[in-house]
């Protein structure tokens, strides 16, 4: 009785910490994506956006799973993910489409859907097309910073008017560089609560050199307006440059909190705390922003993607250390796909048949490393307690989810290889395209191979195709990742 109860100890120990450690997370998260604007809301209007935010994601969940093989229908619920605060999720499910689909028809889905461009912005800026003198483009990059301040474009426009200005006013540059600096202080007087005009009039000053008015600008605006993102974000850029990290540090905290759109200040502190503080946990949320803006954001050669994946594994890791057996059942629930994936990895470790329907509902999770996850804890078990798992073979078979019928046809090939050879040749004419295409390339691409019975099923099947979508993704990926 004492053991059992010191055990119980243990467990709900467990589970506070990994409690409270993913609602500090998430609140910092949430925090962020509200922006000041939300803080100071009434609470009806904050609980009629989460439930709008709550409804979307359903909405996104339900597309997701009705075309498996459209790569809008994955970004549009990698971006709903986001909004409902579930960034990791988010990764995840981008990170996966990354993978599936074409890089032309990733990125403009993602350039669309995830950043927002296109649109009247992107017409103004058409205008730049075949432009070849730099003093001619100002005024086109001034028009669309000014009327469109939120768009992509409009922050591109900024960039590049910053870039303009940063030339040497002396040298042969000199006469584009003074309009567009002049462009930028006429943007940031007319548009003073634009913090991206501030962040970009302040990069020109202080990459030519001009610190003392670069910080002017800051003070003034920090004067005005004490919670000034783009006066954070000048004098945390300044601050790097005397390195004093603690100050940046404290600035581009600022900055970031009340403009989650300031990339540069996630950046940076993504680095501070990753590299120079060794935390690369503390690192992940200015990580994931970077990537949701750019899934090939690379620095010193190596893919932001990889970093982040990198520390999750080892977060996932620590906080489910010391995750028994009976304390399982609450972390396939948690918000966190890392989290769900590495308790589908326990689960596996223990090889215990209690968690056996409940990583069976894991099969139609929203990611692909937690399906996959779940995929092999359920062979696992069934390596030793197969009459158990192969009890739910129909049920999962069988499934009106799209999703739990293809890990089925994977697990079941896994486990009862050439036994499951028919009902991988009838998933061929599953009504669900998504199905049909991967009962090919994770099934008889991997399992049956060299099977000719499986080779010619593969062969009719595609002949008879008339989905242009599964023919493509068949072409695309013969063999995806188990």
């Amino acid at each position: 009785m004492r053991e059992s109860r010191r055990t119980n100890l243990v467990i709900a120990a467990s589970l506070l910490l990994i409690a409270a450690a993913f609602a500090a997370y998430a609140g910092l998260v949430l925090r962020w994506f509200s922006g000041p604007a939300t803080e100071t809301a009434p609470a009806a209007s904050v609980s009629a956006d989460r439930a709008a935010s709550a409804q979307a994601l359903e909405d996104a969940r339900r597309d997701y799973r009705d075309r498996l093989l459209d790569v809008d229908a994955h970004l549009r619920l990698s971006q709903a993910l986001w909004r409902a605060g579930r960034p990791i999720d988010s990764f995840y499910v981008m990170y996966a489409a990354r993978q599936l689909f074409s890089e032309d028809d990733f990125r403009r889905a993602q350039a669309g859907i995830v950043v927002g461009a296109g649109g009247p912005a992107a017409q103004s800026r058409a205008r730049l097309k075949g432009l070849g003198d730099p003093a001619l483009a100002i005024p086109i990059h001034a028009e669309t910073a000014r009327d469109y301040p939120d768009s992509p474009e409009g922050r591109d426009s900024l960039e590049q008017l910053a870039r303009l200005a940063s030339g040497d006013p002396d040298g042969a540059g000199g006469q584009p560089a003074a309009l567009a600096l002049t462009a930028l202080q006429d943007l940031h007087t007319g548009q003073p609560k634009n913090a991206a005009a501030l962040e970009s009039l302040g990069d020109a000053l202080i990459a030519r050199g001009e610190d003392a008015q670069a910080e002017a600008f800051a003070r003034e605006d920090l004067n005005r307006d004490p919670s000034s993102p783009g006066a954070a974000h000048v004098l945390g850029e300044l601050a790097l440059k005397k390195r004093d990290y603690d100050g940046a540090r404290r600035w581009l905290d600022a900055a970031w909190e009340h403009d989650a759109a300031d990339l540069y200040s996630a950046a940076k502190l993504a680095e501070i705390y990753d590299k120079r503080l060794g935390d690369p946990e503390a690192a992940l949320p200015f990580y994931l922003a970077l990537y949701r803006e750019n899934p090939y954001y690379a620095e010193n050669g190596e893919l932001i993607e990889t970093r982040i994946r990198e520390a999750l594994d080892a977060r996932r890791e620590r906080l489910l250390k010391g995750a028994t057996v009976a304390g399982l059942g609450g972390r396939f629930d948690l918000d966190d796909a890392s989290l769900r994936a590495q308790a589908a990895l326990r689960a596996a470790r223990f090889k215990d048949p209690r968690w056996i329907d409940a990583l069976g509902g894991l099969l139609d999770d929203d990611c692909e490393i937690v399906r996959r996850n779940a995929d092999y804890a359920l062979y696992e078990i069934g390596q030793v307690q197969p009459d158990a798992v192969r009890a739910r073979r129909d049920e999962w078979l069988g499934s009106d989810k799209p999703l739990t019928r293809i890990r089925a046809l994977n697990l079941f090939a896994d486990l009862d290889g050439m036994n499951a050879l028919p009902r991988a040749l009838k998933a061929l004419d599953d009504p669900d395209p998504g199905v049909r295409a991967y009962a090919i390339v994770m099934v008889l691409d991997h399992y049956y191979a060299r099977v000719p019975q499986a080779a010619r099923a593969r062969a009719r099947a595609l002949a008879a195709e008339k989905d242009a979508a599964v023919v493509e993704f068949v072409r695309r990926a013969s063999v995806l990742p188990r």
